[in-house]
């Protein structure tokens, strides 16, 4: 609507200052009402639009150890760095707490190493674990007694986790709907669901990658086959698959919401819930791409809670070899499958331990070395 005469804002000065150049005016009001106008303006396009970070002068951005292993912290309270380690592992170092995403470190030929082991992780303040298989829990309960730090998940996770030997009060259980409070942000919990493989698809699958592996020579020795059994321990209960997953929202204190679920089942009424509570788009989601061995199915899985989320980045997850168990997952298909349907969308799929470094304030991404 159009008001004749009508003074303008301190954003129209560019286009209508013809009002403080008046000769009507006393000089004198002109100045202090142009010196006024120029301080809202300032202060107006400040809060607007904070101060750019720096990421190349973030150490935590140029590294590529973990802070769980001793890297170094971001310095500037709104950066956050997001790492991959494997499998479904990830960690979250901000504001001088280090978060840990699950937890299977320990690797036996012919999986690739991560470039560190479990007795490596010496700091943490918080391990989630989005379901309990061996793959996602193994070195957790290890992990929390050496840091201290409380082991998260669902009630079949935590009770294999006092099991594997961590003290009760070391666990917190939860089913969906729980927030737990940091420093800077919140992290609730969702009830999500596993993916969901028939009998007939997984006999046919596994035998047949494991005939592959066998005749490319991608076999385990005996000893090797022993360390293994040692190391994979976790929940085999078949309730995990309606009772025993949990997707993560991590709300921050300065805007940027990230979703992280380490399986890929079908969408559940507690992940729509909260997704139309938040208004529908999340800023970063990770989320599982493994399982269905090829893409066309594994797309089927994965994309439909990719559109759920609505994120700015997506980063995949539990795409790589862990070795004997899965192949390696091309990424290509599922991004171009997001860039056709999700337009907004952007695909990033780091290395093990690469820094992804996001700014809470104006959700800018950088990817270190």
């Amino acid at each position: 609507m159009h008001v004749k005469n009508k003074r303008p804002l301190a954003g129209d000065i560019d286009t209508r200052e013809s009002w403080i150049q008046n000769p009507a005016v006393p000089f004198c009001r002109r100045l202090v009402c142009a010196s006024l106008i120029a301080t809202l303006l300032a202060a107006s396009q400040g809060a607007a639009q904070p101060s750019r970070t720096d990421f190349l002068q973030e150490p935590a951005c140029q590294t590529l150890q973990p802070a769980a292993t001793g890297g170094a912290m971001p310095k500037n309270p709104a950066v956050m760095v997001l790492r991959w380690l494997g499998a479904a592992n990830h960690e979250i170092a901000y504001r001088g707490q280090v978060i840990l995403l699950d937890a299977y470190y320990e690797r036996t030929p012919p999986a690739r190493p991560l470039g560190f082991t479990r007795a490596d992780v010496n700091r943490a303040d918080a391990i989630f674990i989005g379901h309990g298989h061996s793959d996602h829990l193994a070195d957790g309960p290890f992990v929390a007694q050496r840091t201290g730090a409380p082991l998260i998940g669902a009630r079949l996770t935590t009770a294999k986790a006092i099991e594997m030997g961590l003290p009760e009060k070391q666990t917190v259980t939860v089913a969906g709907g729980e927030i737990q409070q940091f420093k800077g942000f919140t992290v609730e919990a969702i009830l999500a669901r596993h993916s969901v493989r028939s009998p007939e698809f997984t006999r046919a699958a596994d035998g047949a990658w494991r005939a592959m592996a066998t005749a490319t020579g991608l076999t385990r020795t005996p000893e090797d086959e022993q360390r293994e059994r040692q190391i994979r321990v976790g929940v085999t209960d078949p309730r995990l698959a309606d009772e025993g997953t949990i997707a993560y929202l991590f709300s921050f204190d300065d805007g940027l919401r990230l979703i992280y679920l380490d399986s890929s089942g079908p969408i559940t009424e507690g992940e729509k819930k909260v997704m139309q509570r938040i208004g529908g788009r999340t800023d970063v989601a990770i989320v599982a791409y493994q399982g269905f061995y090829v893409a066309p199915r594994q797309i089927e899985a994965t994309l439909p809670l990719v559109k759920l989320f609505h994120p700015r980045v997506f980063l995949p997850t539990h795409h790589d070899d862990t070795g004997g168990y899965f192949p390696d997952m091309a990424i290509y298909p599922l991004a171009m499958a997001i860039r056709d349907e999700l337009p907004g969308s952007r695909s990033v799929s780091p290395l093990y331990r690469t820094p992804i470094c996001f700014d809470t304030r104006t959700k800018e991404m950088y990817g270190g070395p």
